[in-house]
């Protein structure tokens, strides 16, 4: 799981198998049966062999730091062998497993061992979460300005936004283009004209009959010929103050708010 969660570490576990074999092969089969007895292990899995690399370094760095080195051989099955009599009577083996679980006695114990490989490991999941917060919040300041820039790609799309340098003349606040919703963009205007259809439509509107046929008649025309004379008609043309002043002053046979109450 440690090493899944940095790979580095897999080069810790690459050296305790190494030295695993190492132990293997020159260990009395006694002394290794003795360890792995001891420490409750079974070699089935890199684990296991692992930790068992870890206390026989242990045991030999126990003996090599008190400079016996007699006991060194023998703890290991050079000095004697093992298999042939099993643990001897003074039980050195014994009790040099008992004195590398005494913390008093060496510094190299496998609590202290194991308290300092799960602090490393906190420490390296601690980096990867703040790794992973950095990177969610890296995320998320993406999706913003993805999400901004679709709000202004829609806009655009829409054509509800006028190319600048292309200032309005006034004309969409004449009574006809209010009629029409007062569009500056010929999508504008189609899109305004399907909603003033729907309206006034003599099935739906709320005028009497005859008045809703001649609203629904009026509102076609006006459309029709906006949309033919477009390109003089539209805001952005260019018109002169006379014109524009006719435009404001044309009288409608229907009250412009009416249509959009």
């Amino acid at each position: 799981m440690i090493i899944n969660l940095n790979p580095y570490l897999a080069e810790d576990e690459i050296l305790l198998l190494s030295y695993y074999q190492q132990v293997k092969s020159t260990w009395s089969s006694s002394a290794i049966k003795n360890l792995k007895e001891a420490q409750g292990l079974k070699l089935t899995n890199k684990l296991n062999r692992c930790k068992f690399a870890i206390a026989a370094a242990k045991l030999q760095l126990q003996f090599v730091s008190s400079g016996d080195e007699e006991k060194v051989s023998y703890a290991t099955g050079k000095g004697k062998d093992f298999s042939l009599g099993g643990v001897p009577e003074d039980n050195a083996f014994s009790e040099s497993l008992v004195e590398t679980d005494n913390l008093s006695n060496s510094p190299f114990q496998v609590e202290l061992l194991e308290s300092e490989a799960l602090q490393i490991a906190q420490e390296q999941i601690q980096l990867l979460e703040s790794q992973l917060k950095e990177k969610e919040e890296q995320l998320q300041q993406q999706e913003e300005q993805l999400k901004q820039s679709e709000n202004f790609s829609f806009l655009l799309l829409s054509h509800r936004l006028l190319a600048p340098g292309l200032p309005l003349n006034g004309a969409e606040n004449t009574p006809a283009m209010r009629v029409l919703g007062s569009p500056k963009t010929l999508t504008e205007l189609d899109c305004n004209y399907r909603e003033l259809i729907k309206r006034e439509h003599p099935d739906v509107s709320r005028f009497p009959e005859a008045v809703a046929i001649e609203r629904f008649g009026y509102l076609r025309s006006l459309y029709r010929i906006t949309r033919e004379n477009w390109s003089v008609l539209k805001p952005t043309a260019v018109i002169t103050k006379e014109q524009l002043e006719v435009r404001m002053n044309a009288k409608l046979p229907f009250d412009v708010q009416s249509f959009w109450d």
